[in-house]
């Protein structure tokens, strides 16, 4: 029997996340958060609790969450943006995965979309904690104007 985190503990960890972003971090770290958090969103709306079928409307919303990380990184001067983009290819790899291969279990499926889904949660909040520090030290480069 596996153990199983309470059900507040993501919307809560989401929420801390945002506040963060939108306390300390700047436009791509509030970006992402605000991503993240509509997507979490729209999963809820769309999620359908009993069925054992790949849930494609879960995997378009997962595949827009990648692309938009995607946009991010491809666009900023940080890392955090690349590792929260490759986190959310995974999490939409895993997806593809168990279309593909039906033997693929329920518990790995649902373990993998959760592990990633907090590494995300994990790069936006180093990106946040982190962007005072790094905006200062760009501006510093840059000198005075």
């Amino acid at each position: 029997m596996g153990y199983q985190l309470p059900a507040w503990v993501w919307p809560t960890v989401l929420m801390t996340v945002c506040v963060l972003a939108i306390w300390r971090g700047r436009d791509d770290e509030r970006l992402a958060a605000g991503m993240d958090l509509a997507t979490w969103a729209l999963t809820i709306v769309v999620f359908q609790d009993k069925s054992n079928a790949t849930q494609w409307p879960v995997v378009a919303i997962d595949a827009v969450l990648f692309l938009g990380l995607l946009w991010i990184a491809l666009r900023s001067s940080r890392h955090w943006p690349m590792f929260a983009a490759g986190f959310a290819l995974l999490l939409l790899v895993s997806h593809l995965a168990s279309a593909v291969d039906p033997s693929i279990g329920g518990w790995a499926y649902l373990t993998a979309g959760i592990m990633f889904s907090y590494l995300i949660l994990g790069a936006i909040a180093y990106g946040a904690i982190t962007a005072p520090r790094r905006y200062a030290e760009i501006e510093a480069q840059a000198g005075p104007t």
